[in-house]
């Protein structure tokens, strides 16, 4: 027990020091920020965190219900049934994000400790290929920032315009008591107001964290790839001294390759763990997009005055999926690739009958292209995302 609660202490304190010296790493930190401020990054096994966190939780799911009813009352009312629906199923998305948040701490710090710990650093590959993947990180962190930066603007429309205009509720819901009564209804609307404001940092958190997770296992994917194909050549020498330090110095070619294997096998895990953590999330995020997308183009159909309003809604949504589809289309981009970087890495130039097995067996495993996909029904890739 003492050995886990130094472990976990590390992963708040000296962890985001190790994470913001590699270029690639470092691209996680502003998920890490989010998902402390809404009480859910995985280092605290604490009784107080827990409970903070599932306390919100099941506020969100009783707002999210009384939301849900008001669609269900109003359900032959299509303009009426549509707007309404489109704010349920954003709302949905925060509250499955911070369940699996919540009951997947273990899983999702055990694989934040592999990544600071295991995964090789950026700076091992050559400075050309480095700056590449380095901006490659920062792409991600564009993107994320980009939709936190519209919902933010969205959403203080959405949380300020009912009080101000009409006294109206941001989410339409139905309650068991007279949520317009005197006192009723300041308290439901403070309530309401911080649980979507909840909802919206946890998404955005949710988002940055997950994209990270991705970008840094692609990135991974291609370090390999260069370590592998240079394993024969004297700049093998420099990355397994970079790697390994004293250690590598004396590394044979066999040694080497070995590493190389666990390193691919450990980047392959963490991918099947990341799919298994995740995989209900990206489903409800297409249904989520493509319902928005749906919803939005209807009530264009039936009140054009939103027209502004519902493209910028749609375009909000169908953005997240795009960066959710980028990430899952590189991931198996790179994963693909280790084959080929494994072809190239001269391996006619040596007799060593274990070693050209070992390569052999390596690119096998390799042609199984790591993918992450929305609960087994559909890839995420630039594919899916063109079919929505």
């Amino acid at each position: 027990m003492p050995l886990r609660k130094s472990t976990l202490q590390k992963l708040s304190i000296e962890f985001s020091k190790d994470m913001y010296q590699d270029g690639v790493k470092r691209c996680i930190l502003p998920g890490k920020i989010l998902l402390q401020g809404c009480c859910v990054w995985p280092d605290n096994d604490s009784l107080i965190y827990k409970s903070a966190g599932w306390f919100v939780f099941w506020n969100l799911f009783v707002m999210e219900s009384c939301h849900a009813a008001y669609v269900c009352k109003y359900l032959t009312d299509i303009s009426e049934a549509v707007g309404a629906g489109a704010t349920v199923t954003t709302t949905m998305e925060g509250v499955v994000r911070l369940y699996i948040m919540l009951q997947k701490r273990t899983i999702l710090h055990t694989i934040l400790v592999k990544i600071w710990k295991n995964f090789w650093s950026v700076n091992v590959i050559n400075p050309y290929q480095r700056e590449k993947m380095e901006n490659r990180a920062k792409i991600a962190l564009i993107l994320t920032t980009s939709f936190l930066a519209s919902a933010t603007i969205s959403n203080s429309q959405i949380s300020g315009v009912p009080f101000i205009k009409n006294r109206g509720m941001i989410l339409r819901s139905i309650f068991p008591f007279d949520g317009y009564k005197i006192y009723n209804y300041e308290l439901t609307y403070v309530w309401q107001f911080s649980c979507d404001w909840f909802i919206l940092f946890m998404i955005n958190a949710f988002d940055y964290f997950f994209i990270a997770l991705v970008t840094i296992c692609s990135v991974q994917f291609v370090i390999v790839q260069e370590v592998i194909r240079s394993i024969l050549t004297e700049e093998s020498r420099g990355h397994r001294e970079m790697i390994f330090g004293e250690r590598g110095k004396t590394m044979d070619d066999r040694e080497m390759l070995k590493e190389c294997l666990e390193q691919h096998k450990l980047i392959i895990g963490i991918c099947n763990e990341l799919e298994e953590s995740f995989n209900i999330t990206t489903l409800i995020q297409f249904f989520v997009s493509t319902s928005a997308f749906c919803a939005a183009s209807l009530i264009l159909k039936v009140d054009s005055t939103q027209f502004l309003k519902m493209v910028m809604y749609a375009a909000a949504h169908l953005s997240q999926l795009l960066y959710y589809c980028y990430a899952g289309s590189v991931l198996s981009y790179e994963s693909g690739r280790v084959a080929d970087a494994i072809y190239e890495c001269n391996w006619h130039l040596s007799y060593d009958y274990d070693f050209r097995r070992a390569l052999v067996l390596m690119i096998q495993r390799s042609q199984r292209v790591q993918c992450l996909t929305a609960a087994g029904i559909t890839e995420l890739g630039f594919a899916s995302f063109l079919k929505v």
